[in-house]
């Protein structure tokens, strides 16, 4: 199962966030409409990361427009001591903290029905069962890591970035996101053992 987790970069596109730097400028300087180019360029990859720290895609939607909402709420504030790419990550994750508190307080308190947990979409109907079936337990797998541990597999392997970035996303030591890493993939090994078996 190693060798088909990609490696994150090294080091972060320095192009986007030059692109991101002036759009920002345009924005405290009075043009709204580098807000909306700010939405384009980003809209695809927030909704991509809450939807794997959610696990499921019902309210992927809801979420987004609350980042791009407080994003526009605070961007006159931003003062870049990280990327704008950092930055929005940063709202992402809290965002979707603050969505799974909510939906377990419905479940849990009031007794409406929550969000309902959905496979992210199928290969195509050529592929073999199995493949899929190894791809369904991966998910779940991720789906079923405590929130923590999600967060920091989720941002290091499938959003790629590096543990710097990850420091300042989650606002907690380096050290600590090694170590959280560390943990989340001894879970996910435990879990998919005999698939690193079937596959070896």
């Amino acid at each position: 199962m190693a060798g088909s987790v990609p490696r994150p970069p090294a080091e972060e596109v320095s192009e986007a966030g030059s692109e991101d730097d002036l759009l920002v400028e345009r924005f405290t300087r009075g043009d709204r409409s580098a807000f909306d180019q700010i939405v384009t360029n980003h809209y695809a990859r927030v909704a991509g990361l809450a939807r794997r720290l959610l696990g499921w895609d019902d309210d992927v939607a809801d979420v987004v427009q609350e980042v791009f909402l407080s994003a526009l709420q605070n961007l006159p504030t931003f003062r870049r001591r990280a990327s704008l790419s950092t930055w929005l990550t940063t709202i992402t994750v809290n965002a979707c903290r603050r969505h799974r508190r909510r939906w377990f307080l419905r479940r849990r308190l009031i007794g409406l029905p929550g969000g309902t947990l959905r496979p992210a979409s199928r290969e195509t109907a050529d592929r073999r069962t199995s493949d899929r079936e190894m791809l369904d337990r991966l998910r779940t797998a991720v789906r079923a890591l405590p929130n923590r541990y999600r967060e920091v597999i989720v941002l290091r392997y499938l959003e790629e970035l590096p543990i710097r970035q990850i420091s300042e996303v989650l606002g907690i030591a380096p050290n600590a996101v090694e170590v959280r890493l560390t943990r989340a993939r001894r879970r996910l090994a435990e879990r998919l053992a005999d698939l690193a078996e079937e596959t070896s």
